[in-house]
């Protein structure tokens, strides 16, 4: 497992990424309060693009001037993170500027942005739909797709699909990259990489660019406040972290860009894009990304609900057959136990354990019955959710004799209503499986110490690193999860 350092990593997620008072330097930011209609924050720099400083905008009436300026305005953003875009809308004289005005909770962000025309047809880049039933060579063609496309919209020399792991790893999947610039297809990242803070905020806007993370940052200015009291969650042009800063000079990576894969309300991934000098995406080249993730997600959808439906007409047929003994009048436990053998077939275990009250019945080759004993103990103390699985239980429970068999569980529990809601568990085991893990980098290692005042930065070496893994069980994957949590929903009901 990869060596933590509580003090950096606590630190980082303690800063202030969204509230940073600062802002990238390609661009101007303007905050209108929703309760007077004014000004109350404005950057330094907004003189380059509108020949008015933050003086001469605090205070003024801001819905009137934007109104004024931008004629096509008809509405205004009603909710916190509706964004409304308007291209090559506005010229105060220096250029025409490109427009976003996002809605947060107490008023509105109106971004500008010098317009920049791409370089490419957005209009004929689209990813490619796989024909007739998908399948796993389908799913990485749809993979590749996106990721090519993103490449060709943005012209990054990298362009990763990075997909988060039950424990917010990240392993990519599909890469398209310009020669010599090394490949990191297969690798994983560990969960430090993106902390939790910073996956919240991709988890709530669409995009993330960094034209030149070496430029110097803008003041936010405020009427009556410190630029810092400005929520930045939805600006596109929110300052880069001084840690991210490090990250990628340590990548070697002057510009990034990264389009959000939300997959049922839940950050799925990400599209990650690397370029090694400052460049700048057209506004409408990152609209375009934000589709081609978007049609990416509905493809996937589709194929995910065709799979899913496939494992719960599986999933009803295993559990059926307990209703009919239970009518019969059966007791619970050799009601359920014939089924235990299709129930891990369909999650891919290879032994099973059903605990009724006091009775224990199994199927395949189980563990020992004082660790089986254990493992229940352990799992009835530390099980949080109805239905729990881990690929690590050694190392969780602390006890490596006698584990071979389950070093990985997938565990349900519920209560049967016919017993007076007595506790009913049933455990999926899979036995361990020695495997390697490749890393970007020793994961064991995420920080560095460096001179300066001997302070830890991230990781410099993104080499290969192979971690031999022992005491772990093939991962439970989302199939597994679903039939697992289908096994209990149907269950709840029969007992």
């Amino acid at each position: 497992m990869p060596i933590t350092h509580p003090n950096v990593f606590d630190e980082c997620e303690r800063e202030p990424l969204a509230n940073s008072g600062l802002i990238q330097p390609n661009g101007v930011l303007l905050y209108i309060e929703k309760a007077t209609g004014e000004f109350c924050y404005a950057t330094e720099n907004a003189a380059d693009l509108l020949g008015e400083g933050p003086e001469d905008l605090l205070g003024q009436d801001g819905k009137d001037w934007l109104e004024q300026n931008l004629p096509e305005l008809a509405s205004w953003p009603t909710s916190a993170g509706k964004r409304m875009l308007f291209a090559s809308a506005v010229d105060m004289g220096f250029g025409e500027l490109d427009v976003l005005i996002s809605g947060t909770s107490n008023g509105w962000m109106v971004e500008l942005e010098a317009s920049q025309v791409s370089s490419v047809n957005l209009d004929a880049i689209r990813i490619e739909r796989p024909q007739g039933p998908m399948g796993a060579a389908g799913l990485q063609q749809l993979q590749q797709s996106l990721v090519d496309s993103v490449a060709k919209a943005t012209g990054y020399d990298r362009v990763m699909l990075y997909k988060f792991q039950t424990d917010w790893s990240g392993e990519v999947l599909a890469e398209a990259v310009e020669p010599g610039q090394g490949a990191y297809l297969g690798l994983r990242f560990p969960a430090t990489d993106i902390p939790a803070i910073a996956r919240s905020l991709y988890a709530q806007t669409p995009y993330r660019h960094i034209p030149d993370s070496l430029a110097q940052p803008i003041a936010i200015l405020g009427r009556s406040s410190v630029g810092t009291a400005l929520d930045l969650t939805w600006s596109d042009l929110r300052s880069v972290s001084p840690v991210h800063m490090q990250y990628l000079a340590n990548m070697n990576v002057m510009s990034s860009f990264s389009t959000s894969i939300m997959m049922d309300g839940k950050l799925w991934g990400l599209v990650a894009c690397h370029n090694n000098i400052a460049k700048a995406i057209p506004l409408a080249a990152r609209e375009h990304c934000k589709v081609l993730a978007a049609d990416f997600v509905g493809v996937l959808s589709d194929y995910r609900n065709s799979v899913q439906r496939d494992l719960y007409a599986q999933t009803v047929k295993a559990v059926e057959p307990i209703s009919a003994r239970l009518s019969e009048g059966t007791d619970m436990a050799t009601a359920i136990q014939p089924q235990l053998e299709k129930m891990a077939a369909l999650t891919g275990a290879t032994s099973a354990a059903l605990f009724v009250g006091d009775s224990v019945q199994t199927w395949g080759p189980v563990t020992e019955s004082d660790v089986l004993l254990s493992v229940h103990s352990w799992c009835l103390k530390h099980q949080a959710d109805p239905v729990f699985y881990l690929d690590d239980l050694p190392a969780k429970m602390e006890q490596t004799e006698g584990m071979t068999r389950s070093c990985g569980v997938l565990s349900i529990g519920l209560r049967a209503k016919q017993l007076n809601n007595a506790l009913v568990n049933i455990y999926l085991f899979r036995p361990e499986e020695a495997g390697e893990v490749a890393w970007a980098g020793n994961p064991n290692k995420p920080v560095e110490q460096v001179a300066q005042g001997q302070k830890l930065s991230p990781r410099s070496s993104f080499e290969k690193w192979v971690e031999v893994r022992n005491g772990h069980s093939r991962t439970w994957d989302e199939d597994a999860r679903f039939v697992g949590q289908q096994i209990r929903d149907l269950m709840a009901t029969a007992l």
